[in-house]
């Protein structure tokens, strides 16, 4: 909102304002990443939720809600940890489903723990218009894990492969040739290690993958890089 994507946004629901928006927030719980066990090497840390941060991140997904209602839309809140069924039912009946950035690893298992990857490809084919935000945009490719992942990670890295390629978000301008070069030497590992053919998109703060049908654009201002 209020960027040069709004436009974009705009004309996917129809230059409407006056829709139902659910907010998907998960990825943004305040959590920390320690030892399944005492002595465990980082392969097998797990991810624990930090109570003491929650009223904090409460304030900020209040703030957030309010800047879609400014603008006339109706607002919801969804938390994949929640009832599967009751979000499932808050999910079917938007038009708009909003998923923040955060921890990809955290969305991606509640996604999966949830069922969401069972039904959101249903949705979506429906006319509901998915945004998402680093995390969030990540999830629905066919893999989170370029740069990280090694045979070695208990870690899920499969996504949810409702778009056929991968995003590579938060980058800057400066480091752009740097960053491509890198990641084609990440590609080609994981390429050494499974079917990796997927073209991969970098995208700056402030642009986005715009999704319509077939139709696949890289929008927003700056340079548009990709790998093929």
């Amino acid at each position: 909102m209020n960027t040069s994507l709004e436009k974009d946004f705009l004309e996917m629901t129809g230059n409407q304002t006056n829709l139902r928006v659910a907010i998907i927030t998960t990825a943004s719980d305040p959590i920390e990443w320690v030892p399944e066990k005492e002595g465990d090497q980082i392969k097998n840390y797990i991810p624990r939720l930090i109570p003491e941060k929650k009223e904090e991140n409460v304030k900020w997904q209040n703030s957030y809600k309010q800047e879609w209602e400014k603008k006339g839309y109706s607002v919801i809140t969804v938390d994949l940890k929640d009832d599967p069924i009751e979000s499932k039912k808050k999910l079917e009946n938007v038009d708009i489903i909003d998923v923040w950035g955060g921890d990809g690893n955290w969305l991606l298992d509640w996604a999966k723990k949830s069922k969401l990857d069972t039904y959101l490809k249903d949705i979506l084919n429906k006319g509901v218009v998915y945004v998402g935000s680093s995390a969030g945009s990540c999830l629905l490719t066919p893999d989170i894990g370029l740069g990280w992942w090694t045979p070695e990670w208990k870690l899920d890295h499969v996504g949810l492969g409702i778009v056929d390629f991968l995003v590579s978000p938060h980058n800057k301008e400066a480091e752009l040739s740097e960053k491509i070069e890198k990641t084609k030497k990440q590609r080609e590992h994981m390429q050494s290690l499974m079917n990796y053919p997927w073209k991969i998109y970098f995208l700056q703060d402030g642009q986005a993958i715009k999704v319509d049908g077939h139709k696949i654009e890289h929008i927003g201002e700056g340079v548009k890089s990709c790998i093929e």
